[in-house]
C-alpha cells in the first residue's frame, strides 16, 4: 500500500505545477491582450476626443475586458491551484502523465481504475501494487515544463514595439493626454488646437529699471504670421524674430508684469515677469579734515568723490543708498565695508597717505556690486623745502660775503639755519638760526660771517639749511650749495695777492705788446695815406679794420688796467712807505683811465674816413699817434711802477716768510713722536721759499732797472744742508746732534731775512735821494729849455725869411726839439721810479712835443704866425711842466725832511692842494669854451633842444666843481686846524674859497669866476712859500682810497637790484642855489636819475 500512497503523492504535486504553470501563461496572456486593448483604447481616444460619456462607455468596456483577462488567465488559475474550485481529476491527469511518459502509458490510468474498483481483492491489491512499484522512479510533475511559456512571452514584443513606434512618431505624448482623458471621463477637454504656445525664456525676472526680452513659439501644424502680446490694458505686437519664434522686450520695468500671448484666438497661459529691486546710491559727500600744518579750513564736498588733499589729511565718506544692504569701499583689490549708521545711510573713515584709486559699491540681497562709481584720490606730498641762495662773489674769503636768497615751503617754514663745519670734521656741525617769517615763501640776506668767529688757516664748509613744518612725516630739510671758507692767514692773504698782482703784471705786459704792434700797423697805414694823391675806399677799408682793432684793445686795456686798480685796492700793506707807493700808484692808474681821450678820437678819425678827407686824416691820425704814443708810455710807467712794487712787496714777504720759519725751527721739539715730520714739512717751506726767491730773482732782472736784491745761493744750499743734516739725525734718533743743526738752520734763515729786509730799506731811502736829484736835474733842464724856447721865439718874430740868420735860428729850434726829447726820455726814466709823477706831466709833455713838431712844420712853410703861436703853447707847457715838477720837489724835501717826526693824524700836503686848484681852474675854462660854442650852434641853429641839452650838461659839470672845490676847502681847513695856525693869510683864503663857491653856484662859467680862482692861485702859491719860510712840519694827508669800500656798496647794491627786481631811489643833498641855477641843477639831476 506505500507503493500507491507514493503514486499519489506524486499526483498531488504534479496538480500543483500543473496549475502553476497555468498561472504563468494566464499572466502573460493577460498582458499581452490587456496592453494590446489599452493601445486599441487610447487610439480611439486620440483619434476621436469622445465625449465625456462616450469615454465613461470606454472606460467601462476597457475595464470589463481587463477583468475578464484577470479571471481567466489569473483568478480561476489561482482557485484551482488553491483548490477552491476542482480542476482536473486523477484521470485526467493520468492521462497527461501517461501521454508524456511511454513506459506509463495506461498503466497509472489501471492503478487509478482498479483503486476505484468497489470491490477489493488480492488480486487486485496485487496488481496495484505491482504496478505501483513499475511507476516508482517516475517523478510526474516532470510532465509539466515551465519553458513552454516562453512561447508565449515572444509576443510580448509586438505591444512594446508598437509603443516604441509611437515613440519615434511622437505621438506618446498624445496618447498619454488620451490616457488621462480616458481615466478621467468627467472632464471636459477641449480639442487640440491648430498651434500651441511655448515660452522659450527661461528667466523671467528683471532688475528695476532696466530691459527685459522674451521670447515664446509656436508648435502644431499652423505656423501664425503675428503674436500680440497683452499685459496691463496694452496690446503690442510681438517681433518675429525667426520662423513660429516671437519675442518682446519689456524696458524701463518698475513693477511685475503679467502678461500672456495670443494669436486666432488662441491664447497662451499667463505669465509674470517679476522685478528685482536694485540698489543705488543717492547721494555721497565727503567730509575733509586737513592737518593742522597745512592751516586749511576744512571741507565739506558734496556730489564727487575725486579728491586732491594733503597728506595726512582725514576723510570721511558718507553715502546715501536705496534698497542697500551694503556698501563696500575697494581700493588696489582690498574691500572694507562701510560702517551703517540707519537704514540707508553708509559712513567709512580713511587717513589720506598716498595716491590710490578707489570704488564704492552697493549691493542687497538679490545683486552684488550693482552700482559702481570709480574715484580716484592724488595725496599731495608734503614737498621738501626749496631754498635758493646768491652770493655776490664766487668764492668767500676773509672778506664779507653778501647772500641773499629764497627759501619756500608749500604750508610754511619752520627755521632757517647756517650750518658749518670744518672740512677735516665734518660730523662736528654749528648751527645759527636765521630769522625768517611764518611765510611759505620769503627772501633773507646775510652778510656772512657776520658774527662768526672762525678760526684762521682752518678750511671750513658751511651751507644754509630751510626745515618746514611736516607733522606727518617729520620734519624734512633741504641744504643750499655748500661753500667753501677759509679765512686766510696774514701770509696768506698777502700771497693771494702777489699771486694775483703777477698775472696782472703778465697780462698788462701783453697788452702793451699789442699797443706797439697797433701803433706800427697804424704808423704804416699813415704813410700810406700821406703819399698817395688821394685817399680811397681801400683805404678806408684800412682805417675802418684799424679803429676796430684799436677799439677792442682799447676794451681790453681798460680791463687789464681795472684790474690792476682791484688788485691793488685789495692788497692791504702795514709799512708807511709802501702805503704811500700804492696810492700813488693807485692815483696814476686813475689817471690813466681818466685822461683816455682815445675813443673820441676814433670816432672822430672814422667820420673823417667816411668823408673820404685826405687832409683832415692825416692831421687827425697825427693826433691820434701822439695819443697812442702817450698812452702805450704810461702804461709802461705803469707796468714798471707795478713790477717795482710787486718785486719790494715780494722781497719782504720772502724775508717774512724766513723770518716766521726760523721761529718755527726754533720752538720744534725733538721729543714729540711727529718731530720727524715736522723737520720735513719745515724742509719742504724752505724749498718753496727758495723757489719763490729764483722767481723773484728773474722777475727782477726784467725791470728796465732792476733793484740791487741780495744774491744768496750759498745761503740757501747752506740752510739746505743744516736742514738735511738735522732730518738725517733725526732718522737716527740722535736728537742732541739734531738740535744743533736745527739752531743753525734757524739762524742762517734769521739771518736771509734780516738781509732782505735791511736791502728793502736801504732801497728806499737810497731811491728817494736819487730821485730828489734827477728830478732837480730836470727841472734844472727844463728851465734851460724854457729860456732858449723864449730867445728863438723874439728872434723868430724880429727875422724874416730872408734873413741869413734864419737857416741858423731853424737849426737851433731843430736841436731844441732833440734837446727837449733828451729831458722828455730822462723824466719817463725818472716816472718809472716815482709814482708820484702825474698824467698831467705826460699830458704836457705830449703838447710839448706836438707843438715842436708844428712849430718846426710850420716855420719851414713860412707860417711864421701860426709857428709863433706853437712856440709859445711849448713855452707854456714847458712853464706848467716846470710848476709841477717844483711842487713834486717841494713835496719830496718836506717829507725826506721830516721823516724822523711823525705825528699823529695824517700828513697834509699844500702844493698837491695848489695842483688840484689849478686842475680846476682848467675845467672852468674849458667849460666856458664849451658854453660859447654852444651859444654860436644855438644862434646859427635857431633849435633849443641841442642847447637845453648843453646847458644840462654844463650844470652837471659845474656841480662837480663845485663839490671838488667844497672839498678842497674842507681839506685845508681840517689841515690847518690840526696845525692849529690861524694866520691872517690862511684867513683869507679860506674868504677866497668860499666866494669862489657862490660865484660857482651864481655866475656859472664865465670870466669874473676864472679870475677869482686865479686869484685863489695866487694866494695859495704865497702862503707855501711862506710855510717854506717858517719851516712849518707840513705832511700829505694820506688819504685811504675810498674807491674800494664803494665799489663794494655799489656791487652790492647791484646785487641786490637783481636779485629784488626792484629800483633804486636816489636821495640827493639840497645845496644853496641859486633860484635859476638851481632849476638847471634840478633838471641836470632828473635826466641822470631817468638814465
Amino acid at each position: 500500500m506505500s507503493a500507491l500512497l507514493n503514486i499519489e503523492q506524486k499526483l498531488s504535486f504534479f496538480y500543483k505545477k500543473y496549475y502553476t504553470n497555468e498561472l504563468i501563461k494566464g499572466g502573460i496572456l493577460f498582458s499581452l491582450f490587456g496592453a494590446l486593448y489599452l493601445i486599441l483604447t487610447l487610439c480611439i481616444e486620440y483619434f476621436l476626443w469622445l465625449k465625456p460619456n462616450h469615454r465613461i462607455i470606454l472606460l467601462l468596456i476597457f475595464i470589463g475586458f481587463e477583468f475578464l483577462l484577470f479571471l481567466k488567465f489569473i483568478i480561476i488559475p489561482i482557485t484551482h491551484l488553491i483548490k477552491l474550485k476542482k480542476g482536473i481529476n486523477e484521470i485526467e491527469s493520468s492521462k497527461i502523465i501517461g501521454a508524456y511518459f511511454p513506459e506509463v502509458q495506461d498503466k497509472l490510468l489501471n492503478i487509478l481504475q482498479l483503486k476505484n474498483e468497489e470491490k477489493e481483492t488480492d488480486l487486485i491489491l496485487a496488481s496495484i501494487q505491482q504496478k505501483s512499484k513499475d511507476l516508482q522512479p517516475i517523478n510526474f510533475s516532470n510532465a509539466i515544463n515551465f519553458k513552454n511559456n516562453f512561447l508565449y512571452s515572444k509576443y510580448l514584443l509586438f505591444p512594446i514595439l508598437l509603443w516604441f513606434l509611437f515613440f519615434l512618431t511622437g505621438i506618446d505624448t498624445d496618447l498619454y493626454h488620451s490616457l488621462q482623458r480616458v481615466v478621467n471621463p468627467q472632464t471636459a477637454y477641449t480639442p487640440p488646437a491648430l498651434f500651441s504656445f511655448h515660452m522659450e525664456t527661461k528667466n523671467l525676472t528683471v532688475i528695476e529699471g532696466g530691459s527685459h526680452t522674451v521670447s515664446i513659439s509656436t508648435k502644431g501644424g499652423f505656423i501664425p504670421e503675428e503674436v500680440k502680446i497683452i499685459y496691463g490694458d496694452e496690446t503690442y505686437f510681438m517681433q518675429e524674430t525667426t520662423k513660429g519664434m516671437f519675442s518682446f522686450t519689456f524696458t524701463n520695468v518698475t513693477a511685475p508684469i503679467l502678461f500672456r500671448c495670443y494669436s486666432e484666438n488662441i491664447f497662451s497661459k499667463k505669465y509674470t515677469l517679476n522685478l528685482i529691486k536694485t540698489p543705488l546710491i543717492q547721494n555721497l559727500d565727503i567730509e575733509v579734515d586737513y592737518p593742522a600744518y597745512t592751516k586749511k579750513i576744512d571741507e565739506k564736498i558734496t556730489n564727487t568723490g575725486n579728491l586732491v588733499v594733503p597728506v595726512g589729511t582725514k576723510i570721511k565718506w558718507n553715502v546715501n543708498t536705496y534698497q542697500s544692504n551694503s556698501v563696500a569701499f575697494t581700493e588696489n583689490n582690498k574691500r572694507d565695508y562701510f560702517t551703517r549708521t540707519s537704514k540707508n545711510k553708509f559712513k567709512h573713515k580713511k587717513v589720506a597717505l598716498n595716491n590710490f584709486d578707489y570704488q564704492i559699491s552697493v549691493s542687497n540681497k538679490e545683486l552684488q556690486d550693482f552700482e559702481k562709481v570709480s574715484y580716484n584720490l592724488k595725496v599731495i606730498k608734503d614737498e621738501y623745502p626749496s631754498i635758493i641762495t646768491q652770493s655776490n662773489i664766487d668764492s668767500v674769503s676773509v672778506e664779507n660775503a653778501q647772500f641773499i636768497g629764497q627759501v619756500s615751503d608749500d604750508y610754511g617754514i619752520n627755521s632757517l639755519e647756517l650750518i658749518y663745519y670744518q672740512q677735516d670734521l665734518p660730523t662736528q656741525e654749528n648751527s645759527i638760526s636765521l630769522k625768517i617769517t611764518n611765510a611759505t615763501t620769503q627772501t633773507f640776506n646775510y652778510r656772512f660771517p657776520e658774527e662768526i668767529i672762525f678760526k684762521k688757516g682752518v678750511d671750513y664748509e658751511f651751507f644754509f639749511q630751510v626745515t618746514d613744518n611736516d607733522a606727518v612725516y617729520g620734519n624734512k630739510t633741504t641744504k643750499s650749495n655748500t661753500y667753501s671758507f677759509r679765512q686766510k692767514t696774514k701770509e696768506e692773504y698777502i700771497q693771494e695777492q702777489l699771486d694775483e698782482q703777477k698775472e696782472t703784471i703778465n697780462n698788462l705786459e701783453t697788452t702793451i705788446q699789442n699797443q706797439t704792434q697797433q701803433s706800427q700797423t697804424f704808423l704804416k697805414i699813415q704813410e700810406e695815406i700821406k703819399k698817395k694823391k688821394a685817399f680811397n675806399w681801400n683805404d678806408k677799408k684800412k682805417v675802418d679794420e684799424f679803429i676796430r682793432m684799436q677799439q677792442q684793445h682799447q676794451q681790453m686795456m681798460e680791463r687789464q688796467t681795472e684790474k690792476l686798480q682791484q688788485s691793488l685796492e685789495q692788497n692791504k700793506v702795514d709799512k708807511q712807505p709802501f702805503r704811500d707807493k700804492k696810492q700813488q700808484l693807485q692815483k696814476r692808474i686813475e689817471e690813466l683811465l681818466a685822461l683816455n681821450k682815445q675813443k673820441k678820437l676814433l670816432n672822430e678819425l672814422q667820420k673823417i674816413a667816411e668823408k673820404l678827407d685826405k687832409e683832415a686824416l692825416i692831421k687827425k691820425t697825427k693826433a691820434l699817434a701822439e695819443k697812442n704814443k702817450q698812452q702805450e708810455r704810461s702804461l709802461e710807467r705803469i707796468l714798471e711802477l707795478t713790477k717795482r712794487f710787486y718785486i719790494e712787496e715780494k722781497t719782504l714777504q720772502i724775508a717774512n716768510k724766513l723770518k716766521k720759519l726760523s721761529k718755527r725751527q726754533d720752538t720744534i721739539n725733538n721729543e714729540d713722536t711727529r718731530v720727524l715730520n715736522e723737520q720735513q714739512k719745515i724742509a719742504e717751506k724752505f724749498d718753496n721759499i727758495s723757489k719763490e726767491l729764483k722767481n723773484l730773482t728773474n722777475d727782477n732782472k726784467k725791470l728796465k732797472n732792476p733793484l740791487e736784491l741780495p744774491k744768496m745761493p750759498e745761503e740757501i744750499e747752506a740752510v739746505k744742508s743744516s736742514l738735511m743734516k738735522a732730518k738725517e739725525k733725526l732718522t737716527n734718533n740722535q736728537k742732541q746732534d739734531a738740535k744743533k743743526f736745527q739752531k743753525k738752520a734757524s739762524k742762517q734763515m734769521q739771518q736771509m731775512s734780516q738781509l732782505m729786509q735791511k736791502t728793502i730799506a736801504d732801497f728806499q731811502q737810497n731811491s728817494i735821494d736819487e730821485n730828489i736829484d734827477d728830478l732837480r736835474k730836470i727841472l734844472e733842464n727844463l728851465i734851460t729849455f724854457s729860456f732858449k724856447q723864449e730867445d728863438l721865439l723874439v728872434k723868430f718874430n724880429e727875422i724874416s725869411v730872408a734873413h741869413p740868420d734864419f737857416g741858423n735860428e731853424l737849426k737851433n729850434q731843430n736841436e731844441l726839439k732833440t734837446y727837449f726829447e733828451h729831458i722828455d726820455d730822462s723824466l719817463f726814466v725818472l716816472s718809472m721810479r716815482l709814482p708820484q709823477l702825474t698824467a698831467k706831466i705826460q699830458t704836457e709833455l705830449s703838447n710839448a712835443h706836438f707843438n715842436l713838431d708844428q712849430s718846426l712844420d710850420n716855420l719851414s712853410e713860412n707860417k711864421f704866425d701860426l709857428a709863433g703861436s706853437n712856440q709859445q703853447y711849448v713855452m707854456t707847457s714847458a712853464n706848467s711842466l716846470a710848476d709841477v715838477l717844483s711842487s713834486l720837489l717841494n713835496d719830496m724835501q718836506n717829507n725826506m725832511g721830516s721823516s724822523g717826526k711823525k705825528g699823529k693824524g695824517s700828513s697834509f700836503s699844500l702844493p698837491t692842494l695848489i695842483e688840484k686848484q689849478k686842475g680846476l681852474s682848467e675845467q672852468l675854462k674849458e667849460g666856458l669854451k664849451r658854453k660859447r660854442a654852444s651859444q654860436n650852434i644855438k644862434k646859427g641853429n635857431g633849435g633849443k633842444k641841442g642847447g637845453e641839452e648843453t646847458e644840462e650838461q654844463s650844470s652837471g659839470e659845474l656841480f662837480k666843481i663845485y663839490q671838488q672845490q667844497s672839498q678842497l676847502k674842507k681839506q685845508l681847513e681840517e689841515a690847518l686846524n690840526q696845525m692849529g695856525s690861524g694866520d691872517t693869510k690862511i684867513n683869507k683864503v679860506l674868504k677866497t674859497m668860499e666866494q669862489l663857491e657862490r660865484d660857482i653856484l651864481e655866475k656859472g662859467f664865465n670870466l669874473e669866476t676864472i679870475q677869482r680862482m686865479q686869484q685863489l692861485e695866487y694866494q695859495l702859491l704865497k702862503l707855501d712859500k711862506a710855510f717854506l719860510k717858517q719851516g712849518k712840519d707840513n705832511k700829505r694827508k694820506s688819504n685811504t682810497s675810498t674807491l674800494s669800500p664803494k665799489r663794494k656798496q655799489l656791487k652790492e647794491l647791484q646785487f641786490k637790484k637783481r636779485f629784488y627786481n626792484q629800483m633804486e631811489i636816489l636821495n640827493r643833498q639840497s645845496l644853496p642855489l641859486h633860484k635859476d641855477f638851481e632849476k638847471k641843477v634840478q633838471k641836470y639831476f632828473l635826466k641822470k636819475s631817468k638814465a
